[in-house]
């Protein structure tokens, strides 16, 4: 990412702050396709010039927005797993993923995960995707891997079936008001087979 130079770090620093929480706030509201580069860099107090000091594109600060949204998910739920570590491994991964699902419910941005993102993917750069993006099912098999928890039915599956046990967070109007009992039911019987005792 290019610095702008006409700003000090202090005004750098706080524009991309605020880029960023506008993306957000976009992403979570009428996605990204619909918000332009102007009304981005309206909110963040600069000229649609100076937003290309900071992003060569629009959406690689979409994308930026991705990896920090990833990032938090899964730190949340490397400390879940680290605070647990005295707990059985189904125990530990099931708490990990309810924190996840959590997270990326009160986000409210399942919406541009699911509409956004794949569209987003496909404007990003080869070697930018190369480098910088790894999908859900690499982080999952890092995180267990690290948390030293091996699934008896292996890594490939245990990072698939979390994985679809997060794509429920976007069907929760769906499955209605029993949807947390829903969620963790289906979570902790997942668990207890990926990690039978």
């Amino acid at each position: 990412m290019a610095m702008a130079k006409a700003f000090s770090q202090k005004e750098t620093d706080m524009i991309l702050k605020n880029l960023k929480v506008s993306a957000r706030k976009y992403a979570a509201s009428c996605g990204m396709r619909k918000i332009t580069v102007e009304a981005l860099a309206k909110e963040a107090d600069i000229s649609k010039g100076a937003f290309y000091k900071f992003y060569p594109t629009k959406e690689m600060l979409f994308f930026e927005l991705l990896e920090d949204l990833h990032s938090e998910i899964y730190v949340a739920c490397a400390d879940v797993l680290m605070k647990n570590q005295g707990k059985p491994a189904y125990q530990r991964t099931a708490e990990a993923v309810l924190e996840a699902c959590k997270l990326m419910g009160q986000s409210g941005m399942m919406d541009f995960m699911e509409q956004d993102v794949p569209f987003l993917l496909r404007r990003i750069p080869a070697e930018v995707l190369e480098e910088h993006y790894h999908g859900d099912e690499a982080h999952i098999k890092e995180l267990l891997g690290n948390a030293g928890l091996q699934p008896e039915s292996g890594m490939e599956l245990a990072a698939a079936v979390v994985r679809g046990l997060f794509l429920t967070v976007s069907h929760r109007e769906n499955i209605g008001s029993l949807y947390p009992q829903v969620l963790e039911t289906l979570v902790y019987g997942a668990c207890q087979r990926l990690f039978p005792e």
